[in-house]
């Protein structure tokens, strides 16, 4: 197991890197876009360009990955992650960030669904809990010291645009992490021949999938938080930015809630294998459904830390709880295709999450992005609470 360690250090430590990158301009960037004439719901379906592009290619590449190899295709998602706040930074109208959210919603694609699939591999399948709870703290403490960052260097450089060429530098190192220690599992000879049995097998191999209850409800749960969730960068800062908060407070905010997420995503991977999955899951969407209910009616900034606080730690119950349970439920050959699928109900939430914000925005306050968001997650409890059995199964 000391070999695997290293290796997974070092696919943690990629992870840590490029979303470190990739979140620095988290608390600016929406600011950004409506500096170069975007309205809110504008804003909204340009982040959904990156969330389509993940759901129409994750799970392709993740049945790619189990072909292919998962090396190869992590630097290539790599590089593109870190071109894409490069073209931003040369934005001078809304052109170039939609390439660049184009090409964020590639690397994405790209990266992950092989990363999760190499991390939960170096892992016992009892332990698969354990795996994806400290893969996802390699981004997630990014995910703190990131936003709390780019609002720190917003008083020390004079425009946005020179953070984002500091982003873009950053998310570059990790691709030599992922090529000087880790080592690829298949032969380069194969891939040509590979590549045409992977694309002609993928429906059947979902079909195969979905057929497993574990996989389904996994894929459900999934979808449930990334619709619930996944707004948040996009329209969280126009929301707290609209109420008095200063760019610094807003990465403080965005940080505390990665914060809780970071801290509790280690160890509710690991609970999880122990006592079952359903009751993390329905903590975790429970806490959600309680910040989301409540910041619109507090509005001090310690009230609305406190709340973001809190659905990050729901958000870190349901996350790797989620993909522990299908991974789980599959064999090792084909958990590129599982994390591929578990992505892609990812994206998918994600995006039809943001098209209805945005649609709110357009005719509502931003208050009721958040309680539309609480009635759905108390909707889905109930289903949830409807299909126990199918964790289990």
């Amino acid at each position: 197991m000391e070999g695997k360690e290293k290796i997974f250090l070092a696919v943690f430590a990629a992870n840590f890197v490029s979303t470190f990158g990739e979140t620095i301009p988290q608390p600016f960037q929406p600011l950004f876009l409506t500096s170069l004439g975007l309205s809110a719901a504008v804003v909204g379906l340009f982040y959904n360009v990156k969330n389509i592009v993940q759901t129409i290619i994750r799970t392709p590449v993740g049945v790619l990955s189990d072909k292919l190899g998962r090396r190869r295709l992590m630097s290539f998602g790599l590089i593109l992650l870190a071109i894409s706040p490069l073209i931003m930074a040369l934005s001078h109208d809304p052109v170039l960030p939609l390439l660049a959210m184009l090409l964020g919603g590639l690397g994405v694609s790209i990266y992950y669904p092989p990363s999760e699939a190499y991390a939960s591999s170096l892992y016992p399948p009892e332990k698969i809990g354990e795996a994806m709870g400290r893969f996802h703290l390699g981004w997630a403490i990014s995910a703190i010291i990131g936003p709390f960052v780019g609002g720190f260097l917003t008083l020390v450089f004079p425009s946005f645009r020179q953070i984002y060429f500091v982003a873009s530098a950053v998310t570059l190192l990790s691709v030599g992490i992922i090529l000087l220690f880790t080592r690829e599992e298949i032969d380069t000879m194969r891939v040509s021949h590979e590549f045409g049995n992977a694309i002609r097998s993928l429906p059947a191999t979902m079909i195969i999938l979905l057929k497993n209850k574990k996989v389904l409800i996994s894929s459900i749960v999934v979808f449930i938080h990334s619709f619930t969730n996944w707004w948040i960068p996009a329209f969280f800062p126009l929301f707290a930015s609209g109420i008095g908060f200063e760019v610094t407070m807003i990465g403080i905010a965005l940080t505390v809630n990665s914060l809780l997420m970071g801290l509790a995503l280690p160890i509710m991977g690991k609970v999880s294998d122990k006592i079952g999955r359903l009751k993390p899951i329905i903590a975790g969407l429970s806490l959600s459904l309680v910040g989301f209910a409540f910041i619109p009616f507090f509005k001090g900034a310690l009230s609305i830390i406190f709340l973001m606080a809190i659905i990050g730690f729901g958000a870190a119950l349901v996350f790797p709880v989620s993909q522990a349970l299908m991974l789980e439920a599959i064999p090792e050959g084909e958990k590129g295709a599982g994390t591929g699928l578990w992505g892609t109900s990812m994206s998918l939430g994600g995006a039809l999450g943001i098209f209805t914000m945005s649609a709110l925005s357009s005719f509502a306050s931003l208050d009721w992005i958040f309680f539309f968001s609480a009635i759905f997650t108390c909707i889905s409890l109930i289903v949830l609470a409807l299909l126990k059995s199918y964790f289990t199964a």
